[in-house]
């Protein structure tokens, strides 16, 4: 601005500058890494996020897109919103986020984070929610107390490079780990593409609850389950009729002085039916007793003399605190047992123990009725025809009978007659045996032509037999004598001695060295005779005409017999009875050869059959005239 002096001269020019300023706060934040999430509508998704240990004692907080970020405000307790449930470990230094009955409205990208002062730190979650149509529906599964249990988990295939994933829902409907104390009861196989199974052995009330299974993907800073199955695990007792069973009920320690309640049905509905009360403990109830252990914090009741009507599902309940039911199956007394043949057909009638208009019936196979009635029904009043088998249902009498047709050994084995009404169960046992022909005709055949052919004899066994009769026929005066003798002798033997004579011939089969060692023995004893005999006859003379004539007779007919008959049919040493020892004096070893008492003997000649050649050349008596032999095999 200019100024004009009264006398029109300039003056000094005033400048005046002035600055004006603004405030503008600035917020950067920190992206640790990005990870992409799969998740399943009507599902959950448990989401783990890490933060470095220097911010674990930080605020945490969850935000959605754009939206204002939900911070959790208590520490090392869950803090719920609608569907989102979020834990703060303070001493790991974790955010855990779960989110339940996932919608498509639930998808979208996620910052998982903590506060830095002004800044943030925080991971990027791309959560898509997919259908889940291919998955199992809701599993209820029952399960007897002390058995083992088997659940089939779905396994998405698009989860590549992920863990399988196994939990329990707890009372705030979040799926925890198994604890590790629990783990080894806990076995896990994969059965095929997409499925792996779980297997629970040893099963106890405790394990009654929900189970979720999973696909579990690990990264740098975040760890992803999306759970995929659920199934409802209801311990099972099965019950014989007329045996008793106990249910335990645990409850927590703050209702120790509570009136505890066992209901046939859910407690405090329209429809449960109060079986006991703790304080009723000092009532007397028919087939009822409870006890109550207040240190171990668990209410009992048994039941005895069940009966058909006990079947059914009980709750326990402690003020409006339930604990999950007990399934309570019956098996009956009675048994049915059936025997058929292969390729024939069995009808097995099962009566209806229960007068309910209500009760479907099945027929099922199984060693255990909890799991015959889930994994192995046959026919059923709503599948009444099955392949081989078909189910007829006689409602007026009280029966419905199943047909089973071109039986094979296969089809043998355990079933059960099964009737339920509104979840309660009762069995009657079936023991089904398929038989197999033991004797085809052709074998009978076989059998017969056998027996025809043993009673068969040859000619040549029938002539050797005539032979040795003749033979035995002709013998000498002074044989029959001796065999006279003998025969006398044999008959005054002691009875000890005939039972050592049975045990001589039942042992007569010794090896064949030892036949071999005694025929060469007899052969060196009959050499030394000879020559002694060869001896005798040059100091005694020849012989008379007449008896070397009827000798060399005897010979020849000996010697035309042997080379008539069958070699084959002729034993080595067949007339031979060795005895025990040595000294066996009811055996010698030569029974039939008789020492004269001195050489000059006339009346016992030593060799009287013997006729000696004059010459070597006699051919009419030769000293070795025909050696007959034959193979004992």
């Amino acid at each position: 601005m200019t100024v004009l002096a009264g006398d029109d001269r300039p003056s000094e020019t005033s400048i005046t500058h002035m600055t004006f300023f603004k405030e503008i706060q600035l917020n950067v934040y920190s992206q640790m890494t990005s990870v992409q999430v799969q998740a399943y509508s009507s599902k959950s998704v448990f989401i783990t996020c890490t933060f470095p240990q220097e911010f674990k004692g930080n605020k945490k907080f969850i935000q959605k897109d754009s939206q204002q970020k939900i911070l959790v405000n208590r520490q090392n307790q869950w803090d719920d919103r609608d569907n989102l449930h979020m834990f703060d470990d303070s001493s790991e230094g974790l955010l855990k986020v779960f989110l339940s009955d996932l919608t498509a409205a639930d998808e979208g990208t996620y910052r998982c984070g903590v506060n830095i002062n002004d800044d943030d730190l925080f991971t990027e979650v791309k959560l898509t929610v997919n259908p889940d149509d291919h998955f199992r529906a809701l599993s209820y599964t029952s399960a007897i107390i002390g058995e083992s249990v088997k659940l089939t988990c779905d396994f998405p295939e698009k989860h590549n490079e992920t863990f399988k994933h196994f939990c329990k829902e707890n009372k705030k409907k979040m799926c925890e780990g198994i604890s590790s104390s629990e783990k080894k009861r806990f076995e896990f196989s994969v059965s095929s593409a997409g499925v792996f199974t779980v297997n629970i052995r040893d099963v106890s009330l405790r394990d009654a609850g929900d189970y979720w299974c999973g696909a579990e993907t690990r990264h740098t800073h975040l760890t992803s389950v999306s759970l995929t199955n659920q199934h409802k695990l209801t311990p099972t007792m099965v019950g014989r009729e007329g045996g008793s069973s106990e249910i335990r009920c645990p409850y927590d320690e703050k209702y120790s002085t509570e009136v505890k309640h066992l209901c046939k049905g859910k407690c405090f509905t329209p429809d449960a039916k109060t079986i006991i009360q703790s304080d009723e403990a000092h009532v007397k109830k028919t087939r009822i007793s409870v006890k109550n252990e207040t240190e171990l914090n668990v209410f009992t009741v048994t039941l005895s003399d069940l009966r058909a009507e006990d079947a059914g599902i009980y709750w326990c309940a402690v003020k409006d605190a339930f604990n999950l039911p007990t399934e309570l199956m019956i098996v009956m007394e009675d048994v049915i047992t059936r025997e058929v043949s292969v390729g024939g057909s069995a009808s097995i009638s099962c009566k209806s123990v229960r007068n309910l208009s209500s009760l479907q019936r099945s027929f099922c196979r199984g060693d255990q009725p909890n799991i015959c009635v889930r994994d192995g029904v046959r026919v059923s009043s709503s599948m009444r025809t099955n392949g081989r088998f078909s189910l007829t249902d006689q409602t007026s009498a009280g029966v419905f009978t199943v047909n089973i047709i071109n039986l094979t050994e296969e089809d043998s084995g355990k079933y059960w007659c099964a009737e339920e009404s509104s979840g309660s169960f009762v069995f009657t046992e079936v023991h089904l045996h398929v038989i197999g022909e033991t004797t085809s005709p052709d074998t009978e055949r076989e059998t017969t032509h056998d027996k025809e052919t043993s009673e068969m004899m040859s000619p040549n066994t029938e002539t050797e037999i005539s032979q040795d009769k003749e033979k035995s026929e002709t013998t000498s005066p002074d044989t029959e004598e001796e065999t006279s003798q003998d025969k006398e002798k044999s008959e005054t033997t002691s009875p000890d001695t005939a039972r050592e004579t049975t045990q001589d011939k039942e042992k007569s089969g010794f090896p064949v060295i030892v036949a071999v060692s005694v025929g060469l023995i007899l052969l060196a004893v009959c050499l030394v005779l000879v020559l002694l005999k060869i001896k005798y006859n040059r100091k005694q003379g020849i012989i008379s005409s007449s008896d070397s004539r009827r000798e060399a007779g005897d010979h020849d007919m000996a010697q035309e017999e042997i080379q008539n008959s069958d070699p084959a049919s002729i034993p080595l040493y067949s007339t031979v009875q060795l005895p025990t020892t040595p000294s066996d004096s009811q055996n010698p070893l030569y029974s039939t050869v008789q020492l004269p008492t001195t050489p000059s003997d006339s009346q016992n000649p030593l060799y009287t059959t013997v006729q000696l050649p004059t010459t070597p050349s006699d051919s009419q008596n030769p000293l070795y005239s025909i050696v007959v032999t034959h193979n004992p095999l």
